[in-house]
């Protein structure tokens, strides 16, 4: 008896404890329904090294099991002594019968089979069955060669570029056609490149071409007449071609009159008929059974049958054979697979067209991704009032793809499939262009751009924060956040977000500065340093946001923005005298009375076209204390064009009939004077310094060391003006200019008028005041009280700003200062204010080596030093610059921006210089939908 899974039969077991074990677990079986099965499992492994010894024992016992058959322990081993087979599966492998059908199953019909024969005392099971049971089985066989044929169909006109490669599936059986134990069927199933299925299937049949050029190339004749070896590849060219199933008008007859009848075809699948030897043939047994066998065949031989009389009968005789059935399983299997080679080729096929589809989809999320970034870029908006097909103007996004569209072959197609499916009962095809396909590529892009800011912070460890707040045009109060950092020894201010503020208040900000640094995953320990404005929420010493941090983080020093510190100099200046007072008071009211209205400002561009025709027409400026350029510009433009400001004045005065403002136009014409001319020759070239100064702060690569040179570089240019020579030289440009317009300097010395005399007895009393210093000249005295008074105010808050008096932050700068200047580290130990330093600054690994070590074991360490050192901020100018951006961004037709999306937006405009990589963003894209 064979059972499926096992490597031998139990007729030739001889061990008895296997025996022992069957039967006892025969008996454990009827207990089956009584106990668990876990209790039967355990009664069944008594003699463990018996059942191992059987490999198939357990597999037999799940059979039973799932069949639900109760078989006692005295049948079993009557059965087993008997030693009696299981007919129609000697010659089968094991493979054969799980491949035809479920083992399991056959093992319990086999069972039901052999009890029934019992008692009936015979030994083959019964003809008519096993009849009808095999003819079950050539149905299925047909339909899979139908279901194999129409799948060949569906694929044929979608077949893609292919290249088949062979593989060969061996079974182990005695019906081999060749010497070998073993049948090698050879299926093709693989795709490739540029080959098709239709030139594998050429490929197989060229060794029989001249076949396809009879008028029956699968006659069975054939084999005798070519001498053709029915080796893999003749198998597969029949299996291409299929039987010899021709359908004459008439089949010839023989002696008594019979012929061959076409209807015999009919639920005979395996039936073919040989026009040349008017005989036919089973077309599974002449491929697929053993050759020994087919030739010794005494019915159904290998020239073919021809005897008519009771042809039916013999047809049905040998359908029912168990030879003729195993050939019809391994036919079958064999079609099974070319069934599962075509689905796999289909499913090859159809991967092909998805790559394809997903390669198409991705060239055109390269392009709208591309636009996306331009127009992110540029600050422009995406979309439009009305972005329905039948508006004029779609929104600059949809534009613009229309636009490439008319250039661009990919979005031309794209644009015109999604046409195509907006009719009303179509399925919308994913067009790409929605408001939400629009917000969710300017994310990924945002989102590809801020992985690499923050992966570039997480390799310099160190950094510090630049913030601070403006409002919108939407009057909601926004704060910038900024990171400053080294990286690869250089320095890097890159903007992170912006995002919504309901309460300015130090701990607000707090709360909010450490939610910033969560969302983008940085560390409050690794500040070294913080960057604000002197507003009291800000830089306050006890709630300010600066001391708030320093409480968390004693590293991360408080600096003061420099720009702001210089332009709160240029503020302080300006007040340092009442002639500066009134002369900025008369510049601003000049830009007021040209610029707020547009008759007067087109009347003073035509004076000045008269007045200069070589020279392009200016603007005058405003001023403004927050703005840090726009006194030298407004001073410098002034200077240029003041005689036709006093021309258009002096006209607006002599108008007939007077206009309205005439009035204005007088008092501001007489308000100009010699003192107006002085302070202008004055201002304007210290202004020019400090403008020069002031851009240098601005840089996002300056650091510390060079800051400290800029503003040595502005007290050495203001130390070098407070001279006479100097003073003499503005005094003189000041007269010729006035001279030139018709103006004289004033002849009485301002706060010098004639005086009542002092009586004697008074006049050297200790009770009396003391006398007010002359000065001989004119020019003497504004050299004094205006001149010099202007530049020392200048002189001492740049000192007072600039140089931390009374700053203990700036204490330790200055100190940490010292480690630039190359002649500190000549010597074998740095300065000892450089290593206190560095003991507040960095951990104590560094300091060790600094201190334990002679000065050129240090060297190596500087580079650190110094990376931390460019970490400090300097200037604030990166986030007024992103508010500049944020007036672009936000403008009062997109004020219904979110918060997120504008950061986004604010993110892409600001860095620019961050290189995008389309693939990235295309698979951040697929996880956002």
């Amino acid at each position: 008896m064979r059972i499926p899974g096992g490597q031998r039969t139990l007729s030739k077991c001889k061990n008895y404890s296997l025996k022992s074990a069957i039967f006892n677990w025969a008996k454990a079986w009827d207990d089956v329904k009584q106990t668990t099965l876990a209790n039967a499992r355990s009664k069944l492994l008594q003699n463990e090294e018996a059942v191992q010894d059987f490999d198939g024992f357990e597999p037999y016992q799940a059979a039973l099991k799932r069949g639900g058959e109760e078989a006692t322990a005295d049948e079993i081993m009557e059965w087993l002594e008997a030693d009696e087979g299981y007919p129609g599966f000697e010659i089968m492998t094991d493979e054969e019968i799980a491949e035809s059908m479920d083992w399991e199953r056959v093992m319990t019909n086999q069972m039901r089979e052999w009890k029934e024969r019992k008692k009936r005392k015979k030994k083959t099971l019964c003809i008519r069955e096993m009849r009808a049971c095999w003819k079950q089985r050539a149905r299925r066989g047909q339909r899979l060669e139908e279901g194999l044929e129409g799948c060949q169909r569906l694929l044929s006109p979608h077949r893609m570029n292919a290249e088949v490669e062979e593989t060969a599936i061996q079974e182990k059986d005695v019906g081999v056609r060749e010497a070998e134990p073993e049948l090698q069927i050879t299926q093709t199933v693989e795709v490739e490149g540029a080959a098709s299925q239709e030139e594998a299937d050429t490929r197989g049949r060229q060794t029989f071409s001249h076949l396809l050029e009879l008028t029956h190339p699968n006659d069975p004749a054939h084999v005798q007449q070519h001498n053709i070896k029915c080796d893999d590849s003749f198998i597969q060219f029949c299996n291409s071609t299929g039987p010899c199933q021709p359908v004459l008008s008439s089949f010839p007859k023989n002696e008594k009159g019979r012929s061959f009848q076409k209807k015999w075809y009919e639920n005979n699948t395996w039936l073919e008929y040989s026009p040349s030897l008017d005989a036919m043939f089973c077309f599974s047994c002449r491929l697929f059974m053993s050759k020994e066998k087919y030739t010794s065949r005494k019915t159904w031989k290998p020239e073919g049958v021809n005897q008519w009389r009771k042809a039916l009968d013999r047809i049905k005789d040998y359908s029912a054979s168990e030879s003729h059935m195993c050939s019809m399983v391994r036919w079958n299997n064999s079609k099974k697979r070319s069934l599962e080679a075509a689905f796999e080729m289909g499913d090859r096929a159809s991967q092909a067209a998805k790559d394809r589809e997903k390669e198409k989809n991705r060239e055109i999320l390269c392009r709208l991704l591309a636009t996306t970034l331009y127009l992110a870029r540029q600050g422009m908006p995406f979309r439009g009032d009305d972005e329905n097909p039948s508006s004029q103007n779609r929104g600059n996004f949809i534009e613009l793809v229309e636009l490439f569209g008319k250039y661009d072959s990919i979005i031309k197609l794209h644009l015109g499939s999604v046409k195509q499916k907006q009719g009303p009962a179509k399925r919308p095809l994913v067009s790409l262009l929605s408001n939400r396909s629009q917000n969710d590529m300017i994310r990924a892009l945002a989102i590809s751009v801020k992985r690499v800011i923050q992966k570039e912070i997480q390799e310099s460890k160190i950094f510090s924060i630049l913030m601070d707040e403006t409002t919108d045009a939407a009057h909601t109060e926004q704060v910038s956040f900024v990171i400053r950092y080294v990286h690869y020894m250089k320095i890097n201010e890159r903007f992170l977000q912006v995002c919504n503020i309901h309460n300015t208040r130090g701990d607000s900000l707090e709360n909010l500065l450490i939610a910033l640094l969560e969302e983008n995953n940085l560390k409050l320990e690794n500040i070294r340093g913080q960057g604000y404005d002197g507003a009291a929420n800000m830089s306050g010493r006890f709630n300010g946001l600066q001391s708030r941090i320093l409480k968390r983080n004693p590293k991360a020093l408080y600096v003061h923005c420099q720009a702001h510190c210089l332009n709160l100099v240029l503020v302080e200046s300006a007040k340092s005298n009442i002639c500066f007072v009134s002369f900025f008071n008369l510049v601003e009211k000049l830009y007021a009375f040209v610029a707020n209205s547009s008759k007067r400002h087109s009347a003073f561009i035509e004076m000045q076209k008269t007045m200069y025709p070589d020279r392009r027409p200016l603007e005058l400026k405003k001023l403004s204390d927050t703005r840090w350029a726009c006194r030298e510009t407004a001073l410098c433009t002034l200077r240029k064009v003041l005689p036709a400001v006093m021309q258009f004045l002096e006209e607006m005065t002599q108008q007939d009939p007077p206009d309205s403002s005439a009035g204005d136009a007088m008092i501001l014409l007489k308000s100009i004077n010699f003192e107006f001319f002085l302070c202008l020759e004055i201002t304007c070239p210290i202004f020019q310094v400090t403008a020069m100064a002031s851009n240098a702060l601005q840089q996002k690569d300056m650091d510390l060391g060079a800051a400290y040179k800029v503003v040595n570089g502005v007290l050495q240019g203001l130390a070098h003006s407070r001279t006479e020579e100097e003073f003499d030289n503005m005094y003189k440009q000041a007269t010729e200019k006035a001279a030139s317009v018709g103006l004289d300097p004033p002849t009485e010395i301002p706060g010098q008028a004639r005086r009542r005399k002092m009586p004697a007895k008074y006049k050297f009393t200790a009770t009396t005041a003391t006398v007010d210093h002359t000065f001989p000249t004119l020019q003497d005295y504004y050299r004094v009280k205006v001149y010099y008074v202007f530049v020392d105010t200048m002189t001492h808050e740049l000192r007072r700003r600039f140089k931390g008096e009374d700053n203990s932050t700036w204490e330790i700068l200055n100190a940490f200062h010292s480690l630039t200047i190359p002649e500190n580290w000549k010597t074998a130990n740095p300065p000892t204010e450089a290593l206190q330093a560095v003991k507040k600054l960095f951990v104590t690994s560094t300091l060790t080596v600094v201190k334990e070590n002679n000065a050129h074991v240090v060297f190596p360490n500087l580079t650190e030093l110094l990376k931390t050192y460019g970490t400090l901020p300097v200037s604030t100018a990166t986030v007024e610059r992103s508010f500049s951006k944020l007036k672009l961004v936000k403008t009062k037709l997109r004020t219904l921006c979110t918060e997120e999306r504008l950061s986004e937006l604010l993110l892409l405009a600001i860095e620019k210089d961050i290189p995008v990589n389309l693939s990235e963003v295309i698979d951040i894209f697929k996880l956002l939908l």
